[in-house]
């Protein structure tokens, strides 16, 4: 394990005005805090403009009464009183960028002031986190000045729902919690091997048998076998369309976009399965299995790319989908692709003869075209994985960058041209465990602590100005194979959606990780808590790092976490450890063998998350 991984460095800064310590995340560009406050109560009034009362002005008084049990009125008409208000003010000033506002709160009033909705619903998310959390009575909010505008206008997080569905209750919940911290984009991946998750009229069987799949659990995901056609299959779901328009008008209130993702050519186990006269061959070769998979394991998953009716049938989803939902992005996929049956495919094969194609990798450049042709006719933007940039590319597509090493895509793609979203995987696939391996639930094994999401820079160095300015933004993915509940999913999306929040919103000059550790500690725990969101507090979590002396039969352990500002305390005799137990100061060395055990405690002797508990051998 890299030591300087899990090592965080705080560096104090100060804000505009007087230096400040807040719990405000995303962190405002400028906060200037001054005396006195505003006594929020049950009488204090509330103006909209006319045109955004029935969305957002329903929204503000039923969130602020879930935040301070106080029933306060919306007001119609100009502002009628001289005191004890809030004012949703549209304005037009230089200072204010599209999504953004000032806010500013003084003893006799609260002004939001913004250009457009979504500025007016940012601002008001920000007064929210300037309630005192538990907040149940009358209430003073402190005087002060917020000036806030975005860095990037994508701001996304990805929820697969397809690997383990999701129900619209759960969906619709995030949507709330989410916006509350300013995403914006919210990308659903619809569609996977393991599961079509939406009703397409005129194919009933994509949900009939596509949405889903035998049982598996309790197996663990890579090792589970194939269905049998004459399995029941139980584990599944999906959205009908008026769901769909559901969860698309709950978001617009929240100033969320909804983005719906498609996965072709690959990733189509469950496509194929319910339309096998799309899968490659006339005749299917012996031990092909046309079940919607069940695990990891999901061979044969592409789409033909030479039958002409794989993209009639495509049209005529991308149709149907792009009607039900009116953002002007359609996501694609175009991601590892196997194509080994392309190679023996004779469609495929004349296709790629009669196209001059050198090899597979261009001719999934042309199914790329071929999709992204049927896009742009719906008067969709085509977005895609950054595989689509193999082959020949696709001019006019927006990446979606996730690969790094040799594959350098958030440097390739803006070099070319291209409007990118950044989702490295990384920095931003929180699917990955956020702890060490033996102590976190079921996950890849591979750690992406929540420092790691806090401190990625989604524009690389390398970029010029011009390049970096086709950067729309950047995105925190979670991918399903280990969320089978609501609870994990949960687990999995909190702390490190509210970092990646921070990353998209928050100008980096204002970033700190010591500050946005003690919001979460000592405000946005409690605020999640109260919503009934399942977080993971495995930023407190003690990592070891060992070695064993065989010559001088000693293990050599080194202690580490990446909060700022607690102690840790260890035992190596097995005992639970207090604040009496040794105080980490640096490396120390013990027996072989031992058993240690290592907690995180703040300065009142608590202790922080769980026990690191390791057998040094």
């Amino acid at each position: 394990m890299n030591k300087t991984l899990f090592f965080i460095v705080a560096i104090l800064f100060s804000l505009s005005g007087k230096t400040q310590e807040n719990t405000f995340i995303p962190q405002p560009e400028s906060v200037i805090i001054s005396s006195g406050g505003f006594k929020l109560d049950k009488d204090t009034k509330i103006f909209i403009p006319k045109k955004y009362q029935t969305d957002l002005g329903s929204l503000v008084v039923a969130e602020l009464k879930k935040d301070t049990q106080l029933n306060i009125s919306m007001q119609t008409g100009s502002v009628s009183v001289s005191s004890n208000f809030i004012l949703f003010q549209k304005v037009k000033e230089s200072s204010i960028d599209s999504e953004g506002y000032i806010l500013e709160i003084s003893p006799s009033k609260i002004i939001i002031k913004a250009t457009d909705y979504a500025g007016m619903f940012n601002g008001f998310q920000t007064l929210r986190q300037a309630i005192p959390v538990g907040t149940n009575m009358e209430t003073a909010i402190p005087s002060m000045v917020i000036t806030d505008n975005p860095r990037f206008h994508w701001r996304g997080v990805l929820l697969d729902v397809s690997r383990h569905f999701q129900t619209k209750a759960f969906v619709l919940k995030q949507i709330e919690v989410l916006s509350s911290y300013k995403i914006n984009k919210f990308h659903l991946h619809l569609t996977d091997d393991q599961g079509w998750r939406i009703e397409i009229k005129k194919y009933p069987n994509l949900t009939k048998k596509g949405a889903w799949r035998a049982d598996r659990t309790g197996i663990a995901w890579w090792s589970r076998e194939a269905a049998t056609a004459e399995e029941s299959k139980t584990i599944g779901g999906f959205y009908t369309q008026n769901d769909i328009k559901d969860i698309i008008a709950y978001a617009k209130t929240r100033n969320v976009e909804i983005i719906p993702e498609i996965d072709v050519p690959a990733h189509s186990k469950a496509l194929i399965a319910s339309y096998p006269h799309l899968f490659c061959y006339d005749e299917v070769p012996e031990g092909v299995n046309f079940e919607v998979a069940v695990g990891g394991k999901a061979p044969d998953n592409a789409l033909c790319a030479g039958k002409e009716t794989t993209y009639d049938f495509l049209e005529d989803i991308i149709e149907e989908i792009a009607d039900l939902f009116p953002t002007k992005y359609f996501h694609i996929g175009g991601d590892e692709c196997n194509k080994s049956n392309w190679k023996k495919c004779p469609h495929c094969q004349k296709v790629k003869a009669d196209h001059n194609l050198k090899d597979e990798e261009e001719l999934q450049s042309y199914f790329i075209q071929r999709m992204h042709k049927i896009v742009t006719a719906q008067n969709k933007i085509m977005i895609g994985w950054d595989e689509v940039l193999s082959g020949n590319g696709v001019k006019g597509a927006t990446i979606m960058a996730w690969r790094r090493g040799r594959h350098t895509p958030e440097l390739q793609a803006p070099r070319e041209g291209y409007p990118t979203i950044m989702t490295s995987y990384l920095h931003s696939y929180i699917s990955r465990v956020q702890g060490p391996t033996f102590i976190e639930p079921e996950g890849p094994n591979s750690v992406l602590p929540l420092s790691v999401v806090y401190n990625h820079e989604p524009i690389p160095e390398e970029l010029t100005p011009e390049q970096a300015s086709l950067v729309l933004g950047n995105q925190a993915s979670l991918w399903g194979e280990f969320t089978p509940t609501e609870e994990h999913f949960e687990y999995m999306l909190y702390p490190r959606t509210l970092a990646s929040a921070e990353v998209s919103w928050s100008n980096p000059k204002v970033k700190n990780w010591k500050r946005f550790q003690h919001a979460l500690e000592n405000d946005h725990f409690e605020r999640l808590k109260q919503n009934k969101v399942n977080v993971a507090k495995s930023l407190f979590t003690v990592y070891p790092v060992f070695g064993i002396d065989q010559l001088h039969s000693k293990a050599i352990v080194y202690l580490e976490t990446e909060t700022v500002g607690y102690d840790i305390y260890y035992t190596t005799n097995g005992d639970t450890p207090t604040i009496e137990a040794n105080k980490y100061k640096g490396n120390f060395k013990t027996t072989p063998k031992s058993l240690l055990k290592a907690g995180l405690f703040n300065k009142a002797g608590e202790l922080l998350g769980e026990i690191t508990e390791v057998r040094l051998k």
